[in-house]
């Protein structure tokens, strides 16, 4: 009986520790998907349907507070953000990435 309520123990034990000590992987948005869902909005005024909601999502929750909103820091976080994208600083898209940064850079 011992042998097996130990058994029990070590089993759930071991169970636990992989449960706590497995990695965690960060989610993240792909600055491409963002510009391209934010440009829709932006110049033809659509949602780009469910697949936009991630990238929306992502590109509103970057905000800065010092200690209240602050609209230029938080349009240039966002900017940067874009700029990450290889294609949004391309001549022809330098545009549009102005566009979305004066329309929606300083959206709280």
């Amino acid at each position: 009986m011992k042998l097996r309520i130990r058994s029990i123990l070590l089993v759930v034990g071991t169970a636990a520790t992989g449960l706590t000590t497995a990695s965690v992987r960060a989610q993240s948005v792909d600055p491409c998907n963002v510009y391209t869902c934010m440009a829709g909005i932006s110049g033809a005024g659509t949602t780009g349907g469910p697949g936009c909601v991630p990238a929306t999502t992502y590109f509103f929750s970057l905000v800065v507070f010092d200690p209240f909103f602050d609209a230029a820091a938080t349009s240039q976080l966002r900017r940067t953000y874009l700029m990450t994208c290889p294609g949004a600083n391309v001549a022809t898209n330098a545009a549009l990435l102005n566009a979305i940064i004066a329309e929606w850079g300083a959206v709280p």
